[in-house]
């Protein structure tokens, strides 16, 4: 092949790989925002919490998309929620605590 050919090809492969990498980063942002959202508003729904009390901070785990809750007045201790997609909009599952003396693990398992 010659080299100009080369050359394109490279250079299309690479403007392919750059415009998908920007795509799914894009997405990826939109779906822990969305998520994140939902995991708002179930903690205040279901258990009166608002959302000055806390912190978030989310990722895309084996499990799915996973959020560690970290009250201000807790800053020691994690809780683990798990959010996937339902048809009725988003499914929220605790999952577990870490750190030291957790407080709020009752709150969460009943």
């Amino acid at each position: 092949m010659p080299r100009r050919n080369w050359n394109s090809l490279v250079r299309s492969t690479l403007f392919v790989t750059i415009a998908l990498a920007a795509f799914l980063y894009v997405r990826y942002d939109a779906e822990i925002k969305e998520r994140e959202h939902a995991l708002e508003s179930y903690l205040a729904t279901h258990y009166n919490i608002p959302e000055q009390t806390y912190s978030l901070d989310g990722a895309l785990g084996l499990s799915g998309y996973v959020y560690d809750v970290t009250f201000r007045d807790e800053p020691d201790a994690d809780y683990s929620f798990r959010v996937t997609k339902a048809v009725d909009g988003h499914r929220i599952e605790y999952k577990a605590a870490a750190g030291a003396s957790p407080l709020r693990v009752s709150t969460f398992t009943q």
